[in-house]
């Protein structure tokens, strides 16, 4: 065989590695923060699902450039194009998109790796949950309204399911509002699941558990995990299920 064929054999081989590797990258699922936007990139395919709609492409990448081709569905970004730039972090768990004719990159794109880790990115907190053994499954007799603890850039933030950033002292209003939301309506049996972060000091937990317990509604059912009750387990689209201590 001529040097110059091994050559240009060795480069599409090349080519065809690097481009593979780069793709492995990306292959998983991914969400902007609000949850408005979805992207699940299998090795042969992207799912994009926003506004209740989903659509179906083949992508691939280079080094710097994401190609889509609709399969089924309109154009899953509405815009008529099927090339853009990307960037993902080092330590690949974010990816930045946009089109070649944008000056800047859209919103951030982050790896969601469980439900309990999409729930998380959500409200833009790290909670790492305490363990403990012999745990009791959430009790089914009271609704549970889940109370997030935990910190973003090292500030103690308390937040809820909807996202909210909760002023504490309001929370009798807010713990209202919830039931008013649900199928049940106003009852006297609300509990807060409180899923807190291990590193927040007694102090500042009992401030929290003080707050709680001045509103009507005082029973506290504490989340932990431990190694049969793994919410990092969880699939992305997951209902989790919470274990933990009645407070």
């Amino acid at each position: 065989m001529k040097p110059i064929n091994i050559i240009l054999i060795l480069a599409i081989t090349f080519q065809s590695c690097t481009s593979s590797s780069e793709k492995d990258k990306l292959i998983g699922n991914w969400s902007v923060p609000n949850a408005l936007n979805e992207f699940e990139f299998y090795k042969d395919s992207l799912i994009v699902n926003e506004w209740g709609m989903s659509y179906i492409n083949k992508w691939n990448i280079d080094q710097s450039k994401l190609y889509l081709k609709p399969i089924k569905g309109l154009d899953s970004f509405a815009i008529k194009t099927n090339q853009f730039d990307y960037r993902l972090s080092h330590n690949l768990d974010t990816l930045f998109i946009k089109r070649e004719t944008d000056s800047v990159f859209g919103p951030a794109i982050l790896r969601i790796k469980s439900a309990f880790d999409y729930q998380l990115k959500r409200n833009y907190l790290t909670v790492d949950l305490p363990r403990k053994q012999n745990l009791e499954k959430e009790p089914k007799s009271s609704i549970g309204l889940n109370i997030y603890v935990g910190y973003n850039n090292g500030k103690l933030v308390a937040k809820s399911d909807d996202d909210k950033h909760l002023d504490l002292t309001d929370l009798k209003f807010f713990a209202y509002e919830y039931m008013a939301m649900t199928e049940e309506g106003i009852q006297d049996n609300l509990h807060y699941n409180l899923i807190a972060d291990k590193k927040i000091t007694a102090k500042e937990l009992d401030s929290v558990r003080n707050i709680l317990k001045q509103t009507n509604f005082s029973d506290i059912f504490r989340v932990y995990t431990n190694d049969k009750v793994d919410y990092n387990k969880t699939d992305w689209k997951d209902e989790l299920v919470w274990y933990g201590r009645m407070e």
